[in-house]
Order: C-alpha cells, then structure tokens, then sequence
C-alpha cells in the first residue's frame, strides 16, 4: 500500500478515491465529509503540469464522458476591447447620447447609478479622479480611442492594490520579446502605454514595460464574451492554461453571468491533455496557423495541421483540372514557419500531376474574393457558388463548408411560411447539407458542440417536415422517431449554453418542440396503433 492510497485523513489503508479529482483517498465516508471543507479548495478533476516546450497546462486526472463539465471560472479581470464603441464601463453593454450618464466621480459614461458603483469601474475611475480633472466622452456610436486603456489600466490597478489577484495575472505569457517586431507592439507603445502614463500621470508608478507587458497578457489570454453588445474581453486564471488544439477535445462557453464554463467535447482519459481551440476550427490550415501566429505568437503543429489531409477530409485540397483525373491536389506539408521560405508545389493524389503554390494561391484568392462578395441571405447565389467552385475545390473545402452552413441556415428561413413553403428539392437538399456538415464537424471539431448543435436543430425540422409531407402515417411516425432522436442530442449538446445568446435560445425551443413531438406521436399512434419502427 502505498502513500498515495492511505486516506489523508487518518493516513490509514483507503480504496475509496474523491470522485472529483481521483486524487486523494479516504478510509471512510465520514473522513472525506470532514476533510472536504479543506479539500474543497484544491479538488479539480485536472492538475496544473509543466513543459519546456508548451509551458503550463492541464492534465485530467480521471476519465470524462462528452459533455462533462471540467471547469467552471470567474474573470480575473474583464473590459472593453481594444477597438470599442463607448460602453458602459459597469456592465459593457453600449451606450448612446440618449441612454448614459457621466460618472459622477470621474466623468466615464455608464447605464445609471448601480453600474456607476460596480466593483469593475473603480480603476479608472480612482486613477481618473487622481488626475485632477473628469472625464468627457461626447462622441457615440463609432469607435472611441480613449476605450483601448481600460482593460489595460483594469490590470495596473490590480498591480498596485490588489496583490494576490495581480500575482495570478503575472504568471501568464505576454510574449513580449515576440511581440516586439510586430507593429501591434509599436501601436500599443505609442497609443496604449503613452496615453495611460501621461494622460493618468501614471509615471512615478508604472513604466513603460509595465504597461507594454500587461498589453501582452491582455492579447496572449484574454477571451471575447460574447454576452454584451458588443461583446467585451476577459482573462481567466485556470482557462488560461488550456493548451491549444485545432482539434480541441474541450469546449468553452460562458454563463449568463459572464463565468467561463468548459466541458469534455470528447471521451477524455486520465493523463490527457486538456484543450480548446484558440481560433476558428472551419478555417483552413493555413489560416489558422497564421492567426495563431499573429494573435498567440507560436506556429500549431497538432496532429490535424501536421496533416495535410486534415483527418481525411480534405478540407484545404484542390481538385486536380487534369482530363478524365479525379485527384485532388495538396501540398507535401502546411507545416511553413517562415514567410521568406519557398512554399512546396502541390501534387494530385492520383495521377501525381503538379502545380506550383503560387498559382494554388491565385485560384483560392480569386475563389476568396468571389465568396466575399456573395450577397448574403440569399440561397440562390449561394447555390450557384457551390455548383461553380465544386469544380475547382473538394466538397469539404473550407470556403465551400462555410456556404455550404450559411445555405443550411437559409433555407427555410427566406419566406414567412418557413420551410412549409419549400419545394421538396430544397428540404432534400437541407437535410443532406445539415446531415454531411454536422458529420464533417464531427471529425474536425469534435469539441465544438454550438455549431453541429445549429446544424441538428435545422436537420430535425426538415426531416419532421418531410415526413409531414408523405402522406403516410407510418412514414410520419418513423420521421418524427428520427427528429426525436436529433432533438435529444441538441438538447444535449446546447444544454449549458448561455439564454442570452442564440444557442440558449434553441435549447429553450429545443425542449418545446420535444413536448409537442410527443403529442404529435401519440396522436399518430392512435391511428396506426403499435409499429415495428
């Protein structure tokens, strides 16, 4: 028997483990009752690990079942973007000539009397105030450049009162060194670190690195929280430490109150690492490790961008324009770090003709370009864009998938009579486009519980709809059993999502429509009695 299974009460032999963080044993029920008060602090079904190459992060120690809950976080600080309309500096929501008031104290603009008293405005308006002279926002309604100090100056504050909240802040990367060759660097130094330590008189206090560091930290960690018009920034201690993957096998989403809340996307075993996606898992490769480059300063090499298939699903791959060949042509790697390095030509899978990356490149910024100026919210354009670039692209390419979400989002939803109003083809084709997107999703992002939780809802409407439409009783019953079925994993799959934004919405939805389908079947079940469906 060893340490690690003697109950850490009495240090006696234990076989019962906590069954939140599998880590610490007890000999009894009543020992862990009387240890959880201490225990409560510590027990997280993770623990925090160290690699020199990822730094800190996340290891489960225990098995998670899709849809666990691993973490649930409260901000360590939150704000205004950088690039912001005015907002309410209480509560973020915008605000017009109309509907503000100045803070009585410093001037800043807020909702009224409580957000002008939340904890949150009390850094800029003290340093405000320290300064001698009031605040005056006249302009609304386009962005402000006085907005992008506040997160900033959030964190100083934290810095000089708040010790215990500030040393959680200093422990996250700022890339600094990496950030200085970039002219976001030199923006934040001219626009961001002057304007705080001359503006605030800040210059005894802070230097210029201080400020320059936390612009860092605020870029490196913070999160959008898409629960305010417009949506506003966070930093959260524990989710920081999340490694990236662009196949996440965790999923974030935020509670109405702004927590951040993450759950297992995937079955996770204990000792795997614990991920999200840092960027959007529907761009391509090249995209996404770009913008990790330029937004996270490091270049992804996970499994899916090591491979240039991406799973198998050929998500960035050209059709080969060869006669009579049905190849399709990528490149040997996406794996190039270096602008000044020559990138490799692209190779059919079939009959191994070549094409240079430059001209590959050429043909998707004319295809980008075309995608671009798609009228939006219209399914014939849609259509025809998908019929044209089928040529050129595989069906799974990106920039087809991105349509091929936006069509299975509209049809049904261009005329008031819904998707009564359509013609058989076009619920056909819906319920193919929800079906295959949904499955693609599957195997790209299985993490990513909103979107196929989008593409669900639309599928069981349309199969219910085409059952509707059969005229068969028994074809009726089957199709509303399926729609049933899809309409479960929604519920599921959108079940923490916050009421404030769309996908809470569906939830709430999603568990009427399940109410009315059950009395839709009984009904049916009248007139057909017991089947074998």
């Amino acid at each position: 028997m060893t340490d690690d299974t003697k109950c850490v009460v009495c240090n006696n032999s234990a076989n019962q483990k906590c069954s939140g963080c599998h880590l610490v044993y007890y000999c009894s029920r009543e020992h862990q009752k009387s240890d959880w008060k201490t225990h409560k602090k510590i027990c997280k079904p993770y623990k925090i690990s160290t690699d020199g190459e990822i730094g800190r992060h996340l290891v489960a120690t225990r098995d998670f079942k899709p849809g666990e809950i691993i973490l649930k976080e409260a901000p360590l600080i939150w704000g205004p973007t950088q690039e912001t309309v005015p907002v309410c500096l209480g509560c973020g929501v915008a605000i017009n000539e109309n509907k503000y008031k100045p803070c009585s104290k410093c001037g800043w603009p807020v909702c009224g009397e409580i957000c002008e008293k939340s904890p949150s405005h009390i850094p800029e308006c003290q340093y405000t105030v320290s300064r001698g002279s009031k605040m005056c926002i006249s302009t609304f309604g386009t962005i402000h450049p006085s907005y992008q100090c506040i997160t900033v100056l959030r964190c100083l504050y934290q810095k000089q009162f708040l010790s215990e909240v500030w040393k959680k802040l200093d422990l996250l990367e700022s890339h600094c060194e990496e950030r200085k060759n970039t002219s976001k660097y030199e923006k934040d130094r001219t626009v961001v670190a002057q304007f705080i330590l001359t503006f605030f008189k800040l210059r005894n206090i802070f230097t210029e690195e201080d400020v320059l560091r936390i612009c860092g930290i605020v870029n490196v960690n913070g999160h959008e929280v898409p629960l305010t018009s417009p949506p506003y920034v966070a930093i959260y201690e524990t989710t920081s430490m999340f490694e990236h993957n662009c196949r996440a096998n965790c999923n974030k989403t935020f509670t109405d109150k702004g927590l951040v809340l993450i759950k297992a996307g995937t079955s996770i075993k204990k000792g795997d690492h614990l991920s999200i996606c840092y960027t959007d898992p529907l761009w391509g490769t090249v995209n996404r490790r770009h913008h990790l480059y330029e937004s996270k300063f490091f270049w992804c090499s996970c499994k899916r961008c090591s491979d240039v298939t991406e799973l198998g699903t050929y998500f960035s791959a050209m059709r080969c324009q060869s006669s009579e060949c049905n190849g399709y042509l990528l490149p040997p790697t996406f794996l190039i770090n270096n602008s000044n390095e020559k990138p490799p030509n692209w190779r059919c899978s079939k009959c191994c003709a070549t094409s240079t990356a430059h001209h590959m490149q050429d043909l998707l910024d004319r295809i980008g370009q075309d995608l671009q100026e798609l009228p939006k919210g219209e399914s014939s354009p849609a259509k025809a864009f998908i019929q044209t670039c089928e040529k050129y692209l595989h069906t799974n390419h990106y920039y087809l998938t991105d349509v091929r979400f936006a069509l299975s989002q509209l049809i049904g939803h261009e005329n008031q009579r819904g998707l009564p109003g359509c013609s058989d083809e076009d619920l056909e084709l819906k319920a193919r486009l929800c079906q295959s997107l949904a499955n693609l999703l599957k195997i790209l992002a299985p993490g990513e519980s909103r979107a196929r939780g989008l593409l669900l809802y639309e599928l069981h409407a349309t199969v219910a709809e085409l059952g509707r439409r059969s005229g068969d009783p028994y074809n009726l019953n089957f199709a509303l059993q399926e729609a049933k079925k899809i309409l479960q994993e929604v519920a599921e799959l959108l079940k923490n999502e916050p009421e404030t934004l769309q996908e809470g919405k569906i939830y709430k939805q999603c568990l009427k429509n399940l109410k009315e389908i059950d009395v839709v079947l009984m009904t049916v079940h009248k007139t057909i009695g017991d089947t074998p469906f």
